[in-house]
């Protein structure tokens, strides 16, 4: 049986924001996805990186560090037909 890592989306409202977390986190050695917020979290043009579970500590971290608070952090529910989002 193979048990998958939740996954989570950090959001921010700009995407110069969310390239900047997101470029931190590559040089971190994160394995991360630039990627459009989904409708059900946020309309309009904000920017989500997604990440796996195993990396939270070094994300909450860099958050930290560029003191550029998200507009949240969310856990990726996956249902058979759509995604669900649970604010952290």
């Amino acid at each position: 049986m193979i048990v998958e890592e939740n996954e989570y989306l950090v959001v921010y409202s700009g995407h110069n924001t969310a390239a900047l977390l997101y470029q931190r986190l590559l040089k971190r050695l994160c394995e991360v996805v630039l990627v459009s917020t989904p409708v059900k979290i946020s309309y309009g043009c904000s920017q989500s990186i997604k990440f796996k579970e195993i990396h939270m500590d070094i994300v909450i971290e860099e958050i930290a560090k560029i003191k550029i608070k998200p507009k949240g952090v969310y856990k990726i529910v996956r249902k058979k037909r759509f995604d669900n989002y649970e604010k952290m």
